[in-house]
């Protein structure tokens, strides 16, 4: 049960179903369904206020209630691993995204309640391809270490009885082995991760072949997924407006394999609810770099199901500056949240009552 956070219920009631029941589709705690209140696309929430309001116990009770019934991650903008890069990681293949997109899968890919991992392969094929810009082949043991790390991304429950790991061995050594000390590593370590992806003929693998096609849509690709992996890693290691366009895809990917993860008859009948992911002071670069890429896609029509519940210090931001606002308690039955034109207006400014207890 939960403690109480909020006196009035209006986030943890489940008869009537207060605002994370209606938004998740789950009750706290259990696994009973509750219809959803946007079922064609959840507002993103954001908790907004001063320090003392109680944001982050929020979000921490919202990963207590759902954690292991639906895909759930909590990410804080504020963590030490989003402020800069390890000191053996160049800048130029590294950003706070990229670390926050890392973080959040691994999350996100845990079984819960009826249903086995979840793989992206979508995300981890282009953190590949941004991650190797900054190799060389003097880096063959750091290489192994960060593309086990990425590669793992791409595990599902259907590889048991150690296939996945043998997998990322092999595909591993196929990276390792494409390098040659006489070219950027770039384009072969691309080339590598793609046949890894295209080989083999059980469900996981075709999975892993429809991943590899999906970027071939990616702006100046002209339909090679190659080519649009290449661009990618360029446009990532450009920064500015370049970086941003390459990481809007990334954050697009990770989206992209939330949803297959729900597509079909089976996965949706073992899969209850929407996934979540919460992200703790979300005005630091690695919070916005996930919110401002969902708000913009969902502006222009591309759709997805996560429900994000973020906590803002303050109570407005430039990001969020067409979003809906409502307290708290006027939440508890329905939110009234109809989404405009602007990508701020797929947001929704939540105010936390000065009664909540403190917690960030």
């Amino acid at each position: 049960m939960h403690t109480g956070l909020h006196v009035n219920g209006a986030l943890f009631d489940t008869e009537p179903p207060g605002l994370a029941s209606r938004l998740v589709g789950l009750r706290p705690y259990q696994l009973g369904a509750t219809p959803y209140e946007h079922p064609g696309e959840p507002p993103f929430v954001v908790f907004a206020g001063g320090r003392g309001l109680g944001k982050t116990t929020a979000l921490l009770e919202l990963r207590d209630a759902y954690r292991g019934h639906t895909p759930l991650a909590l990410i804080d903008g504020e963590d030490r691993q989003f402020a800069a890069p390890p000191a053996e990681r160049p800048a130029e293949s590294w950003s706070p995204v990229g670390q926050a997109l890392t973080t959040a899968a691994e999350q996100l890919a845990e079984p819960v309640k009826g249903a086995g991992r979840i793989g992206f392969p979508r995300l981890s094929s282009g953190l590949l391809a941004v991650t190797a810009g900054g190799w060389s082949t003097h880096d063959v043991p750091r290489l192994r270490q960060e593309a086990e790390r990425i590669l793992l991304l791409s595990r599902t429950d259907s590889w048991l009885s150690g296939l996945d790991g043998r997998w990322v061995s092999k595909a591993i050594s196929k990276l390792v082995t494409s390098m040659s000390g006489t070219r950027p590593v770039v384009e072969p370590i691309i080339e590598a991760t793609l046949e890894a992806f295209t080989e083999g003929v059980a469900p996981a693998h075709r999975r892993l072949r429809r991943a590899a096609t999906w970027y071939r849509d990616y702006p100046g690709a002209g339909g090679s997924p190659k080519l649009a992996l290449v661009l990618l890693s360029r446009h990532f290691r450009a920064g500015g407006d370049s970086r941003r366009h390459a990481e809007r895809h990334l954050v697009r990917a990770m989206l992209a394999d939330l949803d297959d993860a729900y597509a079909g008859v089976v996965q949706r009948s073992n899969r209850h609810g929407r996934p979540v992911l919460l992200i703790d002071n979300v005005q630091e670069p690695g919070g916005l770099g996930l919110l401002e890429p969902v708000l913009r896609d969902r502006a222009d029509g591309i759709t997805d199901q996560v429900v994000f519940f973020a906590a803002l210090r303050g109570y407005a931001h430039p990001a969020l500056r067409n979003a809906g606002r409502l307290a708290l308690p006027e939440a508890a039955r329905e939110t009234g949240w109809r989404p405009g034109i602007s990508p701020s207006s797929r947001a929704l400014l939540v105010a936390l009552p000065p009664q909540a207890v403190p917690g960030g």
